[in-house]
């Protein structure tokens, strides 16, 4: 009976980023493949920050911010354990939301980057996690945003995502058909 909250595409509205990492580590590669990866508009090949935001999928208190990675509860009891998590990663320290802030869906978290974990180019990493478990991106609770429902292949990084009659596969690189548009 477990179910995801409504959420939105981690970017603003009118914009087009590329999906580029289906099913994957939420952490590492021993945890869950809870995690998806969106570049920004751009040529995304290097480690610079980029000038586009990451904005929160849905309304919640923000535990931490730090070392690349912002955590954002949704429940809002202040306790990263339970209830629904999000995790966007790799989000530059420039202008990155602060500890104790409460945003709603659509407002800006900061700017993808590199920082943060294991990466070669700029982009976003967001994962769930329900009472302190990863959630698969690839299993019997889908990640879905803006009507976008994530899958897997069964091979780490592959996957598509999957909205009415349109599926986009995930695509190391911005090419026209791994656009996701808000």
């Amino acid at each position: 009976g477990l179910t995801q909250p409504a959420m939105q595409l981690p970017f603003e509205q009118y914009a087009s980023w590329s999906f580029t990492c289906g099913p994957h580590g939420g952490w590492d590669s021993g945890s869950a493949w809870a995690a998806l990866d969106f570049g920004p508009p751009g040529e995304n090949l290097g480690c610079a920050i980029s000038s586009s935001w990451v904005v929160a999928v849905a309304d919640g208190f923000i535990l931490r911010a730090s070392n690349g990675a912002v955590l954002q509860d949704l429940d809002n009891d202040g306790v990263e354990q339970t209830g629904w998590v999000i995790l966007y990663m790799h989000v530059s320290e420039s202008e990155r939301i602060q500890p104790g802030d409460y945003i709603y869906a659509g407002d800006r978290i900061g700017h993808p980057s590199c920082e943060g974990g294991v990466s070669n180019a700029t982009h976003l990493h967001i994962a769930r996690k329900y009472n302190g478990e990863w959630i698969a991106a690839d299993g019997p609770l889908p990640f879905i945003m803006d009507g976008w429902v994530s899958s897997g292949t069964g091979i780490e990084y592959d996957g598509f995502i999957t909205n009415g009659y349109q599926t986009i596969e995930a695509w190391d690189g911005a090419t026209e058909l791994n656009q996701v548009s808000r």
